[in-house]
């Protein structure tokens, strides 16, 4: 009798658990009112491919807000502003994602370039070292060597604009005192 009560009962719970054919028409992302997560970031690359830029930018920041502990999200994201020459807005998703995974050196290197970029050499040295850091610590030699190259590029350009400020200085205070002379020896 149980050999033949289990058959059936597995049948009629296959049965009932099939739905209305209305209910297969619904969408795949919805189940009793609770929606299942997307592939934002598949949809931000296939509008990045259509070259929907608002879009895609509206899909990445979506897949962040749906996973915000998944630094590629972050990345993705950030990536899509320095192609767009947005540093800032590169800099600050490359920071946000140091937030959530801040032993990540990479991120730190991201931060640097696109800070780098914008302008902001004192942030973008401090990122930089930061990378440093982090791959030296986790023995990444390639990365170490990556961070470095990055690091002295930027203090190499940060001596350089402070020694072009110096000189402009210099030359101000000459060209000052020149008038003064000359304003001096007039009658």
């Amino acid at each position: 009798m149980k050999k033949i009560l289990i058959p059936i009962f597995v049948a009629v719970l296959v049965a009932g658990c099939g739905g209305s054919d209305q209910a297969k028409n619904t969408t795949d992302k919805e189940f009793q009112g609770v929606r299942a997560e997307q592939d934002y970031v598949a949809k931000g690359m296939e509008y990045l491919a259509e070259s929907d830029i608002p879009s895609a930018i509206h899909s990445f920041d979506m897949a962040i807000k749906q996973d915000p502990t998944d630094v590629e999200n972050y990345i993705v994201l950030g990536q899509v502003y320095l192609r767009l020459q947005q540093y800032g807005r590169a800099g600050d998703t490359f920071q946000a994602a140091t937030r959530v995974e801040p032993t990540n050196g990479e991120l730190y290197y991201l931060v640097a370039m696109a800070r780098g970029l914008e302008g902001e050499k004192d942030i973008a040295v401090q990122s930089a070292q930061k990378s440093v850091e982090l791959f030296m610590a986790q023995k990444d030699e390639e990365r170490f060597k990556q961070s470095v190259a990055l690091l002295k590029g930027l203090t190499d350009s940060q001596n350089a604009t402070e020694q072009k400020a110096d000189a402009i200085s210099e030359t101000a205070s000459s060209i000052q005192k020149t008038v003064e002379e000359d304003v001096q020896n007039v009658p």
